[in-house]
């Protein structure tokens, strides 16, 4: 406080500003709130969006993992039951329609099956872990 800043009531008159250095205190003091709010949103964003990272990461990996290992047992079942290699690529014309539908179907069953089973699974496990369902399962099960 200078010199020439009077007291009134107890309080600087700062010239005649009281009224406004008061105002200027109580929007520092309101932003200082809001702020505090905000960095706290802001850190509950941040928690979520870690957990959807963690959540897509873990059904990911659960469902590419899988769909290779029921991949290679259907092919292993197709070379015990066929005697031959399954079809490389089953939209080649040299590959017969009945075998390119038997194995398209069969891949995609059988992986989709077990993509379905392995997210499920982690599903499980990570509701297991945390007390509640995984990001984007909360809104579909209610």
């Amino acid at each position: 406080m200078t010199e020439s800043a009077k007291t009134t009531r107890g309080r600087p008159d700062y010239n005649g500003l009281s009224p406004q250095v008061a105002a200027v205190e109580a929007a520092r003091e309101k932003l200082g709130r809001d702020l505090d709010t905000l960095n706290t949103e802001v850190r509950a964003q941040m928690g979520q969006t870690a957990e959807k990272t963690a959540w897509k990461v873990a059904a990911t990996a659960a469902g590419v993992l899988a769909g290779v290992a029921v991949r290679k047992g259907i092919i292993a079942g197709w070379k015990a039951l066929k005697h031959t290699d399954p079809p490389t690529n089953p939209a080649a014309r040299e590959t017969q329609l009945s075998e390119a539908l038997i194995w398209t179907v069969a891949t995609s069953i059988g992986v989709g099956v077990a993509r379905l089973v392995a997210t499920r699974g982690v599903a499980g496990a990570w509701e297991k872990a945390t007390g509640h369902l995984p990001p984007g399962l909360q809104e579909v099960s209610a």
